[in-house]
């Protein structure tokens, strides 16, 4: 019975170890590496957390990665259903264009975000300050979604 306990005690922390998760995140010296460049549609909300992460040098480098983000298109569109005149809830939908260029390969990619919230508060105040808080969070998911899709580039 002992040699069972052991043999799967051993099986556990073979399969544990052996696990290669990893946490995606931009390295601080893999930042540099980066040329980001944006359009007019962009908001300054999301060029803000863009940059806090990849450094923007003016220097033009053959061997730098260069990332395009454009065409951002942000949508509210409410709900009607029931017997009531109001939604009942509403979306809130965000796209953008990413492109990432390198020396050898290319990679585009169309990146959409959508939440719901529930509008049947009867505080208009509220139902605004819940599409402000879902806007940020929008504008966090799009720059997991640009982290992650520059990292898949890289491998």
């Amino acid at each position: 019975m002992k040699l069972f306990y052991s043999l799967i005690l051993f099986i556990s922390i073979f399969l544990v170890s052996s696990c290669s998760f990893n946490q995606i995140a931009l390295g601080l010296d893999n930042s540099e590496n980066y040329i980001v460049s944006y359009d007019d549609s962009i908001p300054e909300s999301l060029k803000e957390i863009i940059d806090m992460s990849f450094n923007h040098s003016s220097t033009k480098d053959e061997n730098k990665t260069l990332i395009f983000i454009r065409d951002f298109n942000s949508t509210n569109y409410n709900i009607y259903a029931g017997s009531s005149l109001r939604s009942l809830e509403g979306e809130v939908t965000a796209s953008i264009k990413l492109e990432i260029i390198s020396n050898s390969k290319t990679n585009n990619k169309n990146i959409k975000v959508m939440k719901r919230y529930n509008s049947s508060e009867l505080n208009p105040y509220a139902e605004q300050e819940a599409i402000r808080s879902l806007k940020e969070i929008i504008d966090n998911e799009i720059f997991n979604q640009i982290l992650l899709e520059v990292n898949f580039f890289e491998m």
